[in-house]
């Protein structure tokens, strides 16, 4: 955001621009930026997604989006669902006053069912799509999920443990994906690993998570320490 603002102020050197993110919006300061651009005392605001929600500038008539893909990279199955949604949600920022808006979308994977209905405003299409996809993957509505995370300052033990516990789950007939790194791996000198649990029912999904908190305290490396997330909302 910060080389944005600058390249814009550079290409536009009558227009008061200013920048929207974390190092710049926080506290009073957000609020503060949130009014001037709503009542015209600044003419571009270069922001993060935290500008795509909830906000109302009837005097916008154009948003652009950069690399309109970037959430499509996320190891998340409903990565296609967020951006569909993010996209929709900051088109609906232009145009909102008596004056008509306009969306400029850049990409590198422009033909992305998520971006081409978006732009095309197909709701109905990119939800029959998604739904067949998970359909065809086994993932939510069409099953259950548990991450399990495992943690340790070691990373050759916490690899060993979630390596332990994939194996031990397949060889109870779970269907259990992994091990793999999280995607943020080392954090604050932890390391952590992911083994996805998948099941078609809530019941057995309970029941594989039962076994599982009988047998780890016993078959994990010692200090290991394991997480449950049920239904998990970020795979992160």
């Amino acid at each position: 955001t910060e080389r944005i603002e600058h390249t814009l102020k550079t290409a536009l050197p009558g227009a008061r621009v200013a920048r929207f993110d974390r190092d710049t919006a926080t506290g009073q300061r957000m609020h503060e930026l949130l009014r001037q651009f709503r009542e015209g005392e600044l003419d571009v605001l270069v922001g993060t997604q935290m500008l795509a929600k909830g906000h109302d500038f009837p005097r916008v008539t154009l948003v652009g989006v950069l690399l309109a893909e970037t959430g499509l990279r996320v190891p998340d199955f409903r990565a296609a669902e967020r951006t569909f949604q993010l996209l929709t949600q900051v088109a609906g920022r232009a145009g909102r006053g008596e004056r008509p808006g306009q969306v400029l979308v850049q990409s590198w994977a422009p033909e992305h069912p998520a971006i081409m209905s978006a732009l095309g405003h197909d709701h109905p299409g990119f939800l029959s799509q998604e739904l067949e996809r998970r359909r065809l993957s086994a993932y939510p509505p069409f099953s259950h999920l548990a991450l399990l995370e495992l943690r340790h300052t070691d990373h050759q033990r916490t690899a060993t443990a979630a390596r332990t516990l994939a194996e031990a789950l397949r060889s109870h007939g779970s269907d259990a994906r992994g091990p793999v790194a999280a995607g943020v791996a080392k954090l604050r000198g932890v390391h952590r690993y992911h083994v996805l649990l998948r099941a078609e029912t809530r019941g057995t999904l309970h029941g594989q998570l039962k076994w599982v908190q009988r047998v780890a305290p016993t078959a994990l490396p010692q200090g290991v320490q394991l997480f449950v997330d049920v239904d998990p909302a970020d795979f992160s």
